[in-house]
């Protein structure tokens, strides 16, 4: 192979991929999976719920029902709306979850003291066993997505990703048609404004 050879292939040869994190540039005409906030989010989201699924399939629950169980466990006697709130999902998935984890006795409903058209979930006995013998896995598996990040990058991580959860949906107050889900988001946001300055 001759030196022109060699120089033509070097200056048709595809670029390094660089996985270095770079700052956001003002304007970029491609999309660089790499440094892109919301692939490298749900790439590691993924991988968590799948860790804490497989955990999940000997208990026969999914992890709808996991994320019932763990708000009721951190906040009980919460309405199917509060619910949805507090766990992004939408009503019909919720209502089929809660349904199974009631046949399973993992969790009860009980009329509202102050209105009793207006029912609340809380978790049996059995419910609360059931989160305290899962939560330490839980933990584990979260301890090891953080596994060399030091105390002060989470605190920074945790900050950067409330924001740029905030961002999306105060971003979307505008938008007229939007899914279901940002609906569900909307409305979470509004109520944790509403706790806040309320406190």
């Amino acid at each position: 192979m001759t030196t022109s050879d060699s120089t033509t292939r070097q200056q048709h040869a595809l670029p390094a991929r660089h996985t270095r994190t770079q700052p956001l540039p003002t304007e970029r005409p491609d999309h660089d999976l790499d440094n892109s906030v919301g692939y490298l989010l749900n790439r590691a989201a993924s991988i968590i719920a799948a860790r804490f699924g497989d955990d999940l399939k000997p208990y026969d629950i999914n992890l709808q029902g996991w994320r019932v169980l763990a708000a009721l466990r951190h906040e009980d006697h919460q309405s199917l709306s509060d619910l949805a709130s507090h766990t992004g999902s939408e009503l019909s998935y919720l209502s089929r979850a809660v349904g199974a984890l009631e046949s399973k006795g993992y969790i009860h409903r009980s009329a509202s003291p102050s209105d009793r058209r207006n029912l609340h979930l809380s978790l049996t006995p059995k419910g609360i066993a059931i989160v305290n013998e899962l939560s330490p896995r839980a933990w584990e598996i979260e301890r090891m997505s953080v596994k060399g990040v030091s105390a002060r990058e989470l605190e920074i991580t945790l900050k950067t990703l409330r924001m740029v959860y905030s961002n999306l949906v105060d971003g979307c107050e505008d938008v007229p048609a939007i899914s279901r889900k940002l609906t569900l988001a909307r409305r979470m946001r509004r109520r944790e404004t509403r706790d806040a300055s309320s406190d």
